[in-house]
Parts: structure tokens; sequence; C-alpha cells
């Protein structure tokens, strides 16, 4: 008896594992359609040019390679997303006046619009998304995603 026990229950935690990775690819999922669909609207920064320009709120100025530290990206990726906020008059960028040889980057006076724009339009997705779960929910998720975050951290 003892045996089939201790064979139910690696096959038991595969299950389980099995289960987490499932879920885990559905949420990366959502989360990467959610960008995708957030990039196909006219007019509006995309989620991830809205976490490269966060750094940038309240009235910054910050070299590239800042920048593409704080927003989790690396400095070319940074370079190729500016090029286009440029571009498009979103961002200004400028010698910096500590070191000649650097850039810095600032939000232009549309950037700051379109990135407060975004902010709520995120702030009210966040909102109706936490509406949606029962309370129960709301307090597992608050504790599933601190917990997530901590072990991310640590890989």
């Amino acid at each position: 008896m003892a045996s089939s026990t201790a064979r139910a229950a690696p096959k038991t935690a595969a299950a389980g594992l099995d289960a987490f990775a499932e879920a885990w690819d559905s949420f990366f999922a959502a989360i990467r359609q959610a960008r995708g669909r957030a990039a196909q609207a006219h007019g509006e920064l995309t989620l991830s040019q809205h976490h490269l320009l966060s750094a940038l709120a309240e009235d910054r100025e910050l070299r590239i390679g800042e920048l593409a530290l704080a927003a989790g990206v690396a400095p070319p990726t940074a370079t190729r997303m500016l090029d286009s906020l440029e571009r498009g008059g979103i961002v200004k960028r400028m010698s910096s006046p500590d070191d000649r040889r650097a850039v810095t980057v600032r939000l232009t006076a549309k950037g700051c619009r379109l990135l407060e724009d975004k902010r709520r339009l995120v702030a009210a997705k966040r909102r109706a998304l936490y509406e949606s779960l029962t309370p129960s929910e709301r307090k597992q998720a608050q504790h599933l995603l601190s917990r997530l975050a901590e072990l991310i951290a640590e890989l």
C-alpha cells in the first residue's frame, strides 16, 4: 500500500506542475494579447512605450541607459523605441549638460499628455479587473502576485 502512495505522489506533483505551467502560459499569452491590442490603437502609447516612458514622468530627464534600466529593457531596445517616439514628437533627445558624449531624453508636452492618458487607461483597466474579482479572489490575487514577484526576483 505504501508503494502505491509513493508512486502516486510524483504523478500528482507532475500533474500539479503541468497545471501550473498551463496557467502560467495562459496568463502570459493574455498579457501578450493585451499588449498587441494596445499596439493597434492609433494615437496612443503601447504598453511597452508606457513602461519605457514612465521613468520620465514628473519632468525628469534621463540618459538612455538609465531609461533602459528603469524599463527593464536593453539599451539598444530602448534606443529603437526612442527613435520612433522621437519621430512622433513624444520625446526629445539632447546632449547631456554633464557629459557631451551622453544623450538624455525628456518627454515633450505631447509625450506628457499621451503618458497621462495611458496611465489613466491602465488604471481603469486594472480597476475593472480588480472589481471583477470576488473579495476572496482579490486577497488571493494580491498575495499570489506579491509572492510570485518575490520569487521571480530571486531567479
